[in-house]
This record gives structure tokens, sequence and C-alpha cells, in this order.
């Protein structure tokens, strides 16, 4: 008989005065184990308070500082520690390049068509995973098919490493199937998760515009050719 497919971990950063975390914080207002971050995917985190003494806060959208125990967050979103104001980003101990500035080498800087076509597999991903997400047994078997294609999790998890957050989308939104798999997350938080990242990636590929894609199919995208705000050149 077959053993069953290994689970896949993902990444915890652990955030606190002790020297134990993987981010260790040495003020008195920091608990010695405050928070953690649920590494979910190169910009997206699960932020959560380990029951600290003073508490971990995010700005509402009225920037009216409210207390959270468990929270989706991005790399840029600041929160605090007690007192302490920190940008997710700050929190993590390698976060390397940001994907925003990893770009191809061009000679046109308004060629985007490498990464034009990487937004193929993230259109194409979407539904897939979002039908597949509530089903966990169902993304195990798939990571024991696809996992060591899309990332090695378990070494980076091992290293204690995120440099893995430099990495272009070659994998699709498939990057994320370590994280629908695991237990760490409800399924209300994955499919937030799973929704955000779409947004956030299927959009023009250009940094100066980022005009986002919405529902519009990539073949009549693949017709267009171009963006008609930035004139980025998607199809040659």
């Amino acid at each position: 008989m077959s053993s069953p497919p290994a689970i896949p971990e993902i990444p915890t950063v652990t955030i606190g005065r002790d020297k134990a975390n993987t981010v260790v914080l040495n003020h008195a207002t920091i608990s010695r184990t405050h928070a953690r971050l649920i590494v979910c995917s190169p910009t997206s985190f699960i932020l959560e308070d380990s029951d600290s003494k003073h508490g971990t806060f995010f700005a509402d959208v009225n920037q009216r500082k409210v207390q959270l125990a468990r929270k989706l967050v991005d790399l840029e979103d600041e929160i605090w520690l007690a007192e302490h104001k920190f940008r997710v980003e700050e929190l993590l101990p390698d976060t390397g390049k940001s994907p925003a500035e990893s770009r191809f080498p061009k000679k046109n800087p308004l060629d985007f068509t490498e990464e034009f076509a990487l937004l193929r597999k993230v259109y194409d991903d979407y539904p897939q995973l979002r039908k597949d997400c509530r089903n966990r047994e169902k993304m195990i078997r798939l990571w024991s098919v696809v996992g060591g294609s899309v990332i090695g999790i378990g070494t980076v998890a091992t290293a204690g490493s995120l440099g893995f957050l430099a990495m272009l989308s070659s994998a699709g939104l498939s990057i994320l199937i370590p994280t629908l798999s695991s237990h760490l997350l409800s399924t209300d938080e994955k499919l937030e998760l799973l929704e955000k990242e779409y947004r956030q990636h299927y959009r023009c590929p250009n940094t100066i515009c980022r005009e986002p894609f919405g529902n519009r199919e990539y073949e009549m995208l693949e017709r267009q050719k171009k963006c008609h705000r930035c004139k980025a050149v998607w199809v040659e």
C-alpha cells in the first residue's frame, strides 16, 4: 500500500523578545513570543498575535488603530507590535528584492512580452484552485505531483530563509498550493488569499501602470497586444 502524500510545510516567522524567535525585538513592551507571520506567498502573510501583553494592531480604512488577533496582510502593510510601528516587509529575515523590482533585462522599456506571457498561468490557475480550495486532501495530492516544480518550500522552511520572496511568478498561482494545503489557514482565509493574489498579479505587468485586468479573458488581452493606458507591449 502506498503511503499518503506528505503534507507540505509553509514557513512561519516568529517575532518576539526571546532569542529563540526568528526575528528578535529586544524591547520591554514586546512580549517574549509576541506574534507570528505565516508565509502564504511571496507577498501575502497571515499575521497572528501570540497572546501578547501589549497587543498587535493594524490601521483600518479610516486609519484608526485596531487590535487584531489574526489578519491577512501584505508586504507593504503597516502594523504595530505594542507601540512599535513596522511595515510587514521589515519583519522578515530576508526579503531580497521585491517582485516589483525583479525585471527582465530589456532594450525597449515598454517591452513586457515575457512578463505578460507569465500571466497565462495565473489566469488558468485561478478558477481551478478556487474550485479545489475547499478540498484539502485534493490539494495535498496535487502538491505531491507538482510540489517539487513549484518551489522547494520545505527547504526554505528548514533553512529559515525567505529568499524565495524575490522569485518571479513563473509558477503562476501554483506557488500557493502549499498554503492552500495547510491546516494553518481556514478555508475563508485561503479563499481570501487566492483572490488577493489573483487580483495583485493579473494586471498590466508595467510597474508604472499596473492596470487591473479584472475578469477580462487572457485571450482577449492577447488580441489587444498592448496596454491602452501606458502603451506597454504585451504581444509582438
